[in-house]
């Protein structure tokens, strides 16, 4: 699955395609704008169709979501990997580990004695 983005002013569409080669030509029309008509019509493989002028488009972002997914889920390791190192650490913390279990810190209570807070 491949997606075309469009930058028009401070606004995106977003055009899908099963193909990488309609993608591509899509991508390439818009992106010599000094060069294309003045206005264009792009469809798209799910039913959208858009009709933009040159001077409206800002930019243009071909992407191959597959490959986005795989980068996404290597954004997404390192932010696991530090989670996983902040509970180690949180349960070889004596303050925090009592937190977790219920058991807060300790305060006087009236009748004389202490008691945990929750």
């Amino acid at each position: 699955m491949f997606c075309v983005n469009i930058a028009l002013g401070n606004t995106a569409w977003r055009l899908l395609f099963k193909d990488a080669e309609k993608a591509k030509n899509v991508f390439e029309s818009l992106r010599r704008r000094p060069l294309m008509e003045k206005c264009v019509v792009v469809e798209d493989d799910f039913g959208q169709i858009c009709d933009v002028t040159a001077e409206a488009v800002y930019g243009v972002l071909l992407e191959d979501l597959d490959k986005a997914k795989l980068a996404n889920v290597e954004i997404f390791l390192p932010q696991q990997r530090t989670q996983v190192m902040a509970n180690k650490a949180a349960e070889s913390d004596q303050g925090l580990r009592a937190a977790r279990r219920g058991n807060g810190i300790a305060t006087l209570d009236p009748m004389g004695g202490f008691r945990p807070t929750n």
